[in-house]
């Protein structure tokens, strides 16, 4: 009777929730039977006993769930105190602290089919609510993790579908083979005016922006920004329309007679009037900079001068991208050279650099190239940068007859050259040529008529080289005549033999 009424008690606090949670939760629920008789190991008897004393759970629960009655586990109790009085064992040594690690190997164990519940349990001394606890905060961590991980999968898919909605999956490509567009160290922003934000490349490494340059007010303070804000080496990659593919783009929607009046006007409005010092001012109040012509060479040469080195630039789609990193400081060229006659820096008599005047025949801000063209396409037989695309078609045209030399009589004028000579060079080709040849130049002043036009020679390196080196050294032996001499007989070979310039 007595038996019968200690269980109605439990089932009527099992029925009240009391310790309906306990038993849910429990990995051994299925061992449950209140009231029933069952074998009991002396592990399972120190476990549950343990377990009791710890204070995880009640005794009425842990007597409910494992079928016994609060009689015997208090028998069960005192036969352990009674053992472990005499073992000199407590339970704090049974229930030991241990580490995060430690835990995480528990838990994994215990869940992984390795060791049952019980056994892990009793392995590492700890109860069966310890374990259920560790489980928990485990698995709580890992959903954490999982959700950082949708999360970055998230902004993933966001990022590279922004890029391929507005310029394609070929340019998402493109851009991949550089850098790692999804990164945390990347920023991608479809209008430039945003790089004024000062967190916008805040701990950023590389800035993708998928908006013209050409539409830009001040472009060389824009790099400028961009290059304080990114770190040594940092990557930015953008765009620009060149003057080929916006000709090439008007030419597809028109009239081929209006089509060339529109981009006559076109050019004479937005590449003429935008960097003449008497028109720019009006051309940028009405048109704030938006919509400018650019040419290839000028945009590049624009981000080299800012600090910038190229690593690849690439035509898809009718607009150039270009891939650039972090060099060195800008330049801070305040007076860039826009107009018809350009002064190139060149080495002079005793290696004093003189500036040469000459018609443009290059786009401007072409001269911060010239490392980079000889880098990747080296010397012509001309001796001049190979697939230099720096230089119009009319430009070539100037080159061929000598037009583009014609402002160099100034230099004459002023002293700082003479009629016939060597030509002059500039740095980077004097680092290119033999050490002899350096210092025969150096004793000489520069000429307007090269010497291999008046021995009527090819224009390639090699054949220049020795034609200067046969001037210089008669210049040496005869200096009073041999400029006449030459000078005659260029002359002659223009006017009779039709030679031209290189």
């Amino acid at each position: 009777m007595k038996t019968k009424l200690l269980e109605n008690y439990y089932l009527k606090n099992y029925r009240s929730g009391t310790t309906e949670k306990i038993i849910k939760h429990s990995m051994i629920k299925d061992e449950v039977s209140v009231g029933k008789r069952k074998y009991f190991s002396s592990e399972d008897k120190t476990r549950i006993v343990v377990e009791g004393q710890s204070g995880e759970i009640t005794i009425h629960e842990i007597c409910l769930r494992e079928g016994i009655t609060p009689i015997v586990f208090s028998q069960w109790s005192k036969d352990f105190l009674e053992i472990t009085s005499e073992s000199r064992i407590d339970l704090q040594s049974v229930r030991k602290s241990l580490s995060d690690d430690d835990r995480y190997r528990i838990v994994l164990e215990g869940n992984n089919g390795t060791y049952s519940i019980a056994e892990i349990c009793k392995k590492e001394k700890i109860t069966h609510g310890k374990f259920l606890q560790w489980s928990d905060e485990f698995l709580q961590i890992t959903k954490k993790r999982l959700d950082r991980e949708k999360v970055n999968d998230y902004h993933t898919l966001k990022i590279k579908e922004l890029i391929e909605n507005l310029v394609g999956e070929d340019i998402l490509t493109y851009f991949e083979s550089f850098i790692d567009v999804t990164s945390k160290e990347t920023i991608v922003i479809t209008d430039h005016h945003k790089c004024s934000n000062d967190k916008t490349l805040k701990n950023k490494s590389n800035l993708v922006c998928l908006s013209k340059i050409n539409d830009i007010r001040n472009i060389n303070k824009h790099f400028e920004l961009i290059n304080s804000k990114l770190p040594q080496g940092g990557v930015f990659i953008g765009c620009l329309e060149t003057l080929t593919a916006r000709r090439e783009r008007i030419n597809k929607n028109g009239i081929p007679v209006l089509n060339d009046l529109h981009m006559g006007s076109e050019f004479l409005f937005k590449r003429v009037f935008s960097k003449l010092d008497i028109t720019k001012k009006y051309y940028f109040n009405l048109t704030k900079g938006k919509g400018r012509l650019l040419s290839k060479a000028e945009g590049l040469g624009r981000l080299v001068s800012c600090g910038f080195k190229i690593m690849d630039y690439k035509n898809i789609n009718g607009l150039t991208y270009f891939i650039v990193k972090k060099d060195k400081e800008p330049s801070f060229d305040m007076n860039p050279s826009y107009g018809p006659v350009y002064k190139m820096p060149r080495i002079g008599k005793n290696g004093k650099i003189i500036k040469v005047y000459k018609f443009r025949t290059m786009h401007p801000y072409s001269e911060y190239l010239q490392d980079y063209v000889l880098k990747t396409n080296g010397y012509a037989k001309t001796g001049k940068p190979a697939d230099d695309f720096r230089i119009p078609a009319w430009g070539k045209v100037f080159r061929k007859i000598w037009i583009d030399e014609i402002p160099q009589l100034i230099n004459v004028l002023k002293g700082d050259m003479k009629l016939v000579g060597i030509r002059p060079v500039s740095e980077r080709y004097f680092q290119d040529i033999p050490k002899e040849m350096q210092k025969l130049r150096l004793t000489q002043k520069p000429g307007c008529i090269p010497p291999y036009v008046a021995l009527n020679r090819a224009g390639n390196v090699m054949s220049v080289l020795q034609s200067e080196k046969e001037y210089l050294e008669e210049k040496i032996r005869n200096p009073y005549t041999t400029d006449t001499k030459y000078f005659f007989k260029a002359i002659f070979n223009i006017v009779f033999k039709h030679k031209r310039s290189a």
